[in-house]
């Protein structure tokens, strides 16, 4: 019987830097040794889409996209409103992984967390790792708007069939808030690093393991000089399936 890849969503957070070569780095987070996936490996965070990623409640707390938008920007979805929900799992999960929350309180500016939110939102991050339906709940208690419209789609990989889990990933990208700190959770995630593209794809190897996706993805982002033109380039462009 052959397994049906699940549904997930991985984030490319990137940040203009002067000092990187190529005038961009971008975070990457270690698989923790004991991950039943890719174990050791660095990749971008990301995890599994959840149905509760694409509910009524979910488009109500997206800004600036709304289920028929997602459809436009992913086609083909099954049920069609779930392309809406790449969107919020790949929020989510990098809240989880890596502390970053991509969110309004007052457009444009995403959060920037107080000494007492910082305490709050570590709290919440245990929660929605425990139930990953609680993080809707969590953002529209607190007045928030998941940034969706700052999520830009460069990318879809599905896991080859050999491999013991499948995944059926879409890749986005989105700037880094600069007034966020990356912290892993140490359960899924360790060892965050910012890097330039270049780098990255120089010290690829046993101690810097990319997985297939990930280091195309980079190969990709190692083309451009800033965040901006990446972002430019994904508008409009064709996404080919893509397994490895």
């Amino acid at each position: 019987m052959v397994a049906i890849p699940r549904d997930a969503a991985t984030l490319i957070l990137m940040r203009d830097v002067a000092r990187a070569r190529n005038g961009i780095e971008i975070l990457l987070v270690r698989r923790h040794a004991k991950s039943a996936f890719m174990p050791g490996a660095y990749v971008f965070p990301g995890g599994a889409v959840e149905t509760a990623d694409y509910t009524r409640q979910a488009e109500r707390i997206c800004h600036g996209l709304s289920f028929e938008q997602a459809q436009d920007i992913i086609a083909g979805t099954s049920p069609p409103e779930k392309a809406l929900g790449f969107f919020v799992a790949a929020i989510r999960e990098t809240f989880e992984e890596a502390g970053i929350l991509l969110a309004h309180r007052e457009t444009p500016n995403v959060i920037a967390f107080s000494d007492d939110e910082k305490v709050r939102f570590t709290g919440y991050r245990r929660q929605v790792r425990k139930d990953p339906f609680s993080f809707l709940t969590i953002i529209e208690r607190e007045g928030l708007k998941l940034a969706t419209e700052n999520l830009f789609y460069l990318a879809h990989w599905i896991t080859p069939e050999i491999s013991p889990i499948q995944f059926d990933a879409r890749f986005f990208v989105s700037v880094a808030p600069s007034n966020q700190e990356v912290l892993c959770d140490a359960l899924e995630t360790t060892d965050p690093v910012w890097i330039s593209p270049q780098k990255a794809l120089k010290e690829q190897g046993v101690d810097f393991c990319l997985p297939p996706p990930t280091l195309a993805s980079i190969s990709v982002l190692a083309q451009f000089s800033s965040a901006a033109e990446i972002i430019a380039w994904t508008r409009d462009k064709d996404i080919l399936t893509n397994t490895g």
